[in-house]
């Protein structure tokens, strides 16, 4: 009962969040401030009942959420807000929202497509290591997501640069996206090192090896890889822009096979199915 009560609050959580992004993207279309600030309500609404859902799963699993891909998603898809809100309130620029906030609904509608089984912990698992290794996971990863949503703005953004258009009114000046996106990549990409040392340092202690060349491994490392080359160039090339946001749509890319399409290659980390 306790885990049909954690996903129903969660998939309530779910249409708020796109009746958020609705009011988002229409903010995009009228400045009118009352419609950003129902915006911004409605995904702190939803923010309340997926928080609640994540509790209740806690209780339900009598451990935190980070198990199955199910949880993985409902946990990333929370971050994904979190990170958002973070944004806008620093920057007060509520408009990145509407590309951010459609992007966390997308992350929750595939979350709840997921079995909702609590599955029992494996002894690999039970590790004080798990909560600062996904947590780290969930951190980044939410990073990237709203990264990417604000590198689509960018292109959209730069092609219109110089035209009297609907886009080059309504969306903040490309130099600001860019740097947004370059301060987001930077977080993410502390969390994703953190995610493998601590990753590592748990897999020594379950596993006797610090790597194993599981594939989730080679591709958490492979997506590391793929921002530490976005940071390399930037700082050293002066790659900007164009270069910057496709760099930033491929690492996302990775992240998303990383959640994803490595578990059709089993390994260690088959469990997170």
């Amino acid at each position: 009962m306790t885990v049909v009560l954690g996903s129903t609050l969660f998939k309530i959580a779910f249409w708020i969040y796109l009746a958020s992004a609705a009011f988002y993207v229409a903010h995009l279309f009228d400045k009118k401030r009352a419609i950003g600030q129902i915006g911004l309500a409605l995904l702190l609404v939803g923010l309340a009942f997926h928080t609640g859902s994540l509790v209740v799963r806690t209780v339900a699993a009598q451990r935190p959420p980070f198990l199955n891909l199910y949880e993985y998603m409902l946990s990333f898809a929370w971050g994904g807000v979190i990170v958002y809100l973070g944004l806008e309130f620093l920057t007060k620029t509520r408009v990145f929202g509407s590309f951010a906030v459609p992007l966390v609904a997308g992350i929750s509608y595939l979350a709840i497509r997921l079995p909702t089984d609590v599955n029992p912990t494996m002894p690999a698992l039970r590790s004080a290591w798990r909560v600062p290794h996904i947590a780290t996971a969930i951190l980044g990863y939410a990073a990237f997501a709203v990264a990417v949503g604000l590198a689509i703005m960018y292109l959209i953004r730069e092609k219109n640069e110089g035209q009297d258009s609907f886009w080059a009114k309504k969306l903040p000046p490309a130099d600001v996206l860019d740097q947004t996106i370059y301060r987001l990549i930077t977080f993410g990409f502390l969390m994703q090192t953190l995610l493998l040392i601590t990753g590592a340092i748990w897999a020594q202690k379950a596993w006797g090896k610090y790597w194993q060349w599981d594939p989730k491994e080679t591709w958490a490392l492979i997506t590391w890889l793929i921002y530490a080359s976005y940071l390399h160039m930037r700082t050293t090339k002066g790659w900007r822009g164009r270069k910057s946001a496709i760099m930033t749509i491929i690492g996302f890319a990775a992240v998303i096979f990383t959640l994803y399409g490595v578990n059709l290659l089993g390994g260690l980390h088959a469990y997170t199915k």
